[in-house]
């Protein structure tokens, strides 16, 4: 009778595995510290958004760690679910809006080694200084703590064997440098309470070149033509009213026009003291404008021309400086 023999192998081994899972530990081994190993690999990096303090990014994460009461020899390997075996617990702290695409299972290996792999898709949260915007560098963080474990009832190890970034990212306004990975303690918000967390850093430097093409060079080039009135016959009044009012009312618009470039925040960035630095300067360049004409208009035109003369060579001095101090 091979097949009710068959059956009956069939229907003992299915068995002895709901047995063998319904026996695996739940709760943290007594009188030890378990050690979590953990390692994390960004895949990409799509987007930062500096004004929302966030950015988006694809990342690989393994933790390992090894439970006696799991081994097993002569059993290479065992799939059963997260909620199935002790585990660690672990929570993206800075996670935004971000899915996992790996199924909750962890693999044990015959010697009680337990490995947990998870892949995250999206985005998360980050502390950004934008006081130097656009010569700013930030610091993109992935928090990994251990829910419901304080400070001293589990320890977690960085892992740097599986530890990295890819070569190429999608982003192309930032440079992304290299990953680094260190064992921290997270405290909870208005608790005072530290919890085992590790710690990944991904410095992040924004290139300049697209801002400097069309924001700075633009108003330097607004700037010039409100300079270039002092090279005018001081009695040409109105081509040189003209130009300073032209100038003025163009580098507002051009505030306007870059304005969905530049981040919200509640204090100023370095790119918004240029623009309103070069708005001042152009403002001066009106304001000797109608000094010079109301000189010459009153018979002074020895002391309009000297006027702006001096105008014509101070003129350009606090631009450079500004330009000096936000480049």
């Amino acid at each position: 009778m091979p097949l009710p023999k068959t059956l009956i192998i069939l229907v003992w081994l299915i068995a002895s595995q709901l047995f063998a899972e319904a026996e695996y530990p739940t709760t943290l081994p007594e009188g030890q510290v378990p050690q979590v190993d953990a390692a994390i690999y960004v895949i990409d990096v799509t987007n930062i958004t500096g004004s929302e303090q966030t950015y988006e990014a694809d990342i690989s994460t393994l933790f390992r760690w090894k439970d006696a009461r799991l081994a097993q020899p002569g059993v290479s390997k065992r799939v059963v679910p997260l909620s199935a075996v002790w585990n660690p617990n672990i929570l993206l702290a800075n996670l935004r809006n971000a899915k996992n695409s790996l199924p909750e299972e962890l693999e044990i290996l015959e010697d009680g080694t337990v490995n947990y792999r998870q892949r995250w898709t999206g985005s998360y949260t980050a502390q950004f200084d934008l006081q130097a915007f656009p010569n700013d560098k930030q610091t993109l963080p992935l928090i990994f703590v251990a829910r419901g474990y304080r400070q001293g009832e589990l320890e977690m190890k960085p892992l740097a064997e599986f530890t990295g970034r890819s070569e190429r990212v999608s982003i192309t306004d930032w440079k992304i440098g290299e990953l680094e990975l260190n064992a921290t303690n997270f405290e909870l918000p208005g608790l005072q309470v530290m919890i085992p967390a590790i710690r990944a850093e991904l410095p992040a430097e924004r290139y300049v070149g697209y801002y400097v093409g069309t924001i700075f060079i633009t108003a330097s080039i607004i700037v010039s033509m409100a300079w270039l009135v002092f090279w005018l016959d001081p009695g040409a009044h109105n081509p040189r009213v003209s130009i300073s009012v032209t100038s003025m009312l163009t580098l507002i618009a051009h505030r306007f026009v870059i304005q969905r470039e530049l981040p919200n925040l509640p204090y100023l960035t370095q790119m918004d003291y240029f623009l309103l630095g070069s708005t001042l300067i152009v403002l001066l360049g009106l304001v000797g404008v109608v000094c010079v004409l109301n000189l010459y208009s009153s018979g002074a035109k020895e002391r309009a021309a000297r006027v702006n003369l001096i105008f014509r060579c101070v003129y350009p001095l606090p631009f450079i400086a500004l330009l000096l101090l936000v480049l």
